[in-house]
């Protein structure tokens, strides 16, 4: 399925900017072909990479991110690795997060999905 098609299909955006605000939707870690690794460790440094890219688009970066909320299956394990991509992901910055288990995500296969609100660049 197709940026587009997911769009038309599911009233999906990406982000929504509202006031000083950037709501970015869900990102999982998928591949550049649509597949998703049986690594845990990739899937959330992919996730993290697209979330990312989301937050690029609109003049934004980790630093400006003030609330993450991440989605696993088969919560809590693999967190040591999922800590290590958010810290990464996050180059020093913090911001409020809450960590949901889940029993599946949209997308067969995935371990996690990120979202977040960030402020605009031009916001203090």
């Amino acid at each position: 399925m197709s940026d587009t098609d997911t769009a038309d299909g599911y009233g999906y955006c990406e982000a929504r900017v509202a006031g000083r605000l950037l709501f970015c939707s869900g990102q999982i870690g998928i591949e550049a072909d649509g597949s998703v690794p049986a690594d845990p460790s990739r899937q959330y440094k992919l996730a993290f990479l697209a979330l990312g890219e989301v937050l690029h688009r609109h003049g934004c970066g980790a630093a400006d991110i003030v609330d993450l909320t991440s989605f696993h299956v088969d919560y809590p394990a693999h967190m040591e690795s999922f800590m290590a991509a958010k810290a990464a992901f996050m180059e020093g910055a913090s911001c409020c997060w809450t960590a949901v288990g889940v029993s599946a995500l949209g997308h067969p296969g995935s371990l996690v999905e990120v979202k977040a609100i960030a402020r605009l660049p031009d916001a203090v």
